[in-house]
């Protein structure tokens, strides 16, 4: 018996010692203030939540905006190596996994709630758990934002929100469900990503399923923990 009991124990200690934090640190503070600043979005520095719906997308769009403007070319930081938002500053690139961390941590910075989504496909395997599974399944990674009408879904490679012409928040559930059969509010400025219009997965808090983005850059996925509960509540 003690033996399984250690077993666990070790289990869990091994789990919390690869946990994501998504805490907004002092460095975080002075690099989100800077990406805004150099994107022309430096006015929503001063603000926390906007307190109208109206006022929450618009730092929305100019979140996404600011990331996606300074981290403009393609190209992912490498394996175990820091990606927090001083390292996309500095490399002026990324990758969707790289720009959601960005947005979710300025959008934390302005006191939003977000959670990060890791999206795979299921086209080729037909199931949640074989793409989780599957090697080279393809995968996305968006963030979601917390508004007074609900989760909307970001994208972190397009300026694409999951927004409505009827101002409708939209997030990854309800655009499973409805195959992306909506007309988008005319301040999106690119379409969807294919990927999201074909069926897909996604699971809550996991950053990367082989260890390799954030300490201890372990063979063990990367998960924030406490992003988890989504998975079981939404």
């Amino acid at each position: 018996m003690w033996i399984i009991v250690a077993a666990l124990v070790g289990g869990v200690a091994l789990l919390s010692y690869n946990d994501v934090s998504t805490d907004v640190t002092s460095d975080d503070a002075i690099y989100a203030e800077r990406i805004l600043r150099e994107t022309e979005h430096g006015n929503l520095i001063a603000q926390k939540t906007p307190q109208s719906f109206a006022g929450q997308i618009e730092t929305i769009f100019a979140v996404q905006d600011a990331v996606l403007s300074i981290a403009d070319e393609n190209r992912g930081i490498p394996f175990d190596r820091p990606r927090e938002l001083s390292d996309l500053y500095q490399a002026r690139a990324g990758l969707c996994f790289d720009r959601s961390r960005a947005i979710e941590k300025i959008l934390s910075s302005l006191g939003f709630s977000v959670r990060h989504a890791f999206v795979a496909s299921t086209r080729g395997t037909g199931s949640p758990l074989r793409s989780f599974l599957t090697p080279k399944t393809q995968s996305h990674a968006v963030t979601e934002v917390k508004t007074d009408r609900g989760w909307l879904v970001i994208d972190s490679n397009r300026r694409w929100i999951g927004l409505t012409e009827g101002s409708k928040p939209v997030d990854l559930a309800a655009l499973r469900e409805t195959k992306a059969q909506q007309d988008w509010d005319p301040r999106v400025k690119d379409p969807m990503s294919p990927m999201l219009s074909e069926p897909f997965t996604y699971l809550f808090g996991l950053y990367s399923r082989h260890g390799r983005f954030y300490p201890p850059y372990m063979p063990v996925p990367d998960v924030d923990w406490g992003q988890i509960r989504y998975n079981l509540t939404d």
